[in-house]
């Protein structure tokens, strides 16, 4: 897919409208569903507690979701995962709580949402500089991976990029140069997971790395550089070294470069949508369309 109107179109398009289960709720994760039911995206349950603010009580109350008061955090934070366990609702969303309270509740080994795979975020990004969508992970959930937590992150991004129509992803890992550097470990990281996916070990992929984020993402730039590979220019994901450089990688990219975002934690049976209260309404509406277009039931894969 090229744009997030794309993805909003198939969300729209969907027969069945999943229910997202919104954990203590605010006024801005409130508006984003109210925003996302009138445009036909999804329904939701709230699980709300006795410290809700009022006015998103009485408003939750005098519409036509359904909700649910809890004495805490933690009590609404397993109602809710409890709730998608049991597939009344397909997806997690954080309102006003500790995002540690909401992953522990999904975390918990009873919790019927563990997959035994770690969990990673993922953030899509629409760019007037770039001729499609892309992936840029992990910039959310992991702060220093290891090598083998960089192959989880890799193969999480390797799975959704088919989940929404990529037969044959291409990866660039990025790093500060495109030279192995011994005393520069991303490079090294970078070499081997290059290396693996050439044998087939993260499935239909094409992996590139070393390579610095100016080659992976202008045409131009590798071709200055005299460098050769399908992914320059071309990437549908950029794997960052760690946490840092993903954050403010994503962020410059749509504060100063004019982007727009999605993101998602993955690796649990359902995604959780962690959006922050400082986010656009687009951001919002993007993250939620993103989400119900990968729930969306096997019968209904192929629609257009």
């Amino acid at each position: 897919m090229k744009n997030f109107e794309e993805i909003r179109r198939q969300a729209q398009a969907l027969s069945a409208k999943p229910v997202i289960a919104v954990v203590a709720p605010d006024r801005h994760s409130l508006q984003a569903v109210e925003e996302a039911a009138e445009l036909q995206l999804a329904t939701a349950a709230f699980f709300m507690t006795t410290g809700t603010e009022q006015y998103v009580l009485d408003k939750v109350r005098d519409s036509e979701f359904s909700y649910y008061v809890l004495e805490s955090a933690e009590e609404a934070a397993e109602y809710a995962v409890a709730a998608c366990a049991a597939s009344k609702c397909q997806m997690l969303m954080k309102g006003n709580l500790d995002s540690a309270v909401l992953l522990r509740a999904v975390l918990k080994k009873d919790s019927g949402l563990t997959t035994g795979s770690l969990l990673t975020h993922l953030a899509w990004l629409e760019m007037p500089s770039y001729h499609k969508l892309f992936i840029v992970t992990d910039g959310g959930m992991i702060p220093y991976p290891t090598l083998e937590e960089k192959e989880e992150i890799l193969k999480h991004a390797v799975n959704y990029s088919q989940r929404l129509g990529l037969s044959m992803p291409k990866l660039a890992v990025l790093a500060a140069t495109e030279k192995v550097n011994p005393k520069l470990r991303e490079t090294r990281d970078a070499a081997y997971l290059k290396e693996e996916a050439a044998k087939g070990k993260y499935g239909n992929c094409v992996v590139e790395g070393p390579i610095s984020f100016d080659l992976a993402y202008t045409t131009g730039a590798a071709e200055v550089k005299g460098y050769s590979s399908p992914v320059a220019g071309d990437a549908d994901v950029l794997l960052v070294p760690d946490l840092v450089s993903g954050n403010l990688l994503a962020k410059g990219l749509v504060y100063g470069g004019g982007g727009q975002m999605a993101g998602l934690i993955v690796g649990a049976r359902i995604p959780i949508l962690l959006i922050s209260r400082s986010a656009s309404p687009a951001e919002k509406i993007n993250t939620i369309a993103l989400a119900v277009v990968l729930t969306r039931p096997q019968d209904e894969k192929e629609l257009k």
